[in-house]
């Protein structure tokens, strides 16, 4: 059954997602989450052992969510690429948007490639991740998961304009209840004491968002 929303405009969404591949980014989450950057190999290897969970969160897509698999789309370097149409319609049912295409990955290397940086932009600043997270459960775990595995590389951003300045509150893990209902599937990836360290650097807030603060300028 095809679930895909028919609304005329999209939700409002209070965070962004972020991507960067600036690996200092990573290193700066591992010190605030006491959860150690490992080698390139090794994150590598835990990305692989992620491919069952993110290729059944694609089969949900499609079987349940209207997406299917991109025409032509033979790169091996990518682990699949699915497309769905806008479900944003103008008073005359016309999209308001094109398709939207979801890719991931083969090797998690390919996150930390510079001439890959402006595709992987596109795709998590893209309306999938801006609007369709927060109404379609597996971009949601496509998301958490991927905030697990790299920490850093994807965060949720919230800024908030007062008056004495901006707060940006920026997420960088899911939330422990989200891990919490994953913890099979997440140990199967992560193993017991890395998931240890994953729950309780999820919660506890001070460890999964920082907050910063810049001063309105007079």
């Amino acid at each position: 059954m095809d679930n895909t929303p028919t609304m005329q405009t999209p939700p409002s969404s209070t965070a962004q997602v972020h991507f960067s591949s600036d690996v200092r980014n990573m290193d700066n989450w591992a010190r605030r989450t006491g959860i150690p950057l490992t080698t390139a190999e090794a994150l590598g290897t835990t990305y692989a052992r992620a491919h069952k969970w993110l290729m059944s969160l694609k089969a949900q897509l499609i079987q349940h969510h209207g997406w299917q698999d991109a025409e032509a789309a033979t790169d091996a370097r990518m682990l699949f690429t699915v497309e769905a149409p806008s479900p944003w319609r103008s008073p005359n049912g016309l999209p308001l948007s094109p398709k939207l295409r979801l890719q991931l990955p083969t090797y998690a290397s390919s996150f930390f490639s510079p001439e890959r940086r402006v595709q992987w932009q596109m795709v998590f600043h893209s309306d999938i991740f801006a609007t369709q997270r927060l109404i379609v459960q597996p971009i949601t775990d496509i998301l958490n998961l991927i905030q697990c595995l790299l920490t850093g590389v994807v965060t949720l951003v919230y800024e908030e304009q007062l008056p004495q300045g901006t707060y940006t509150t920026t997420r960088g893990l899911p939330s422990v209840q989200w891990i919490t209902n994953n913890q099979a599937a997440l140990l199967e990836i992560f193993g017991h004491a890395h998931f240890k360290q994953l729950w309780k650097a999820a919660n506890d807030r001070t460890t999964s968002f920082k907050v910063d603060f810049e001063p309105r300028r007079r």
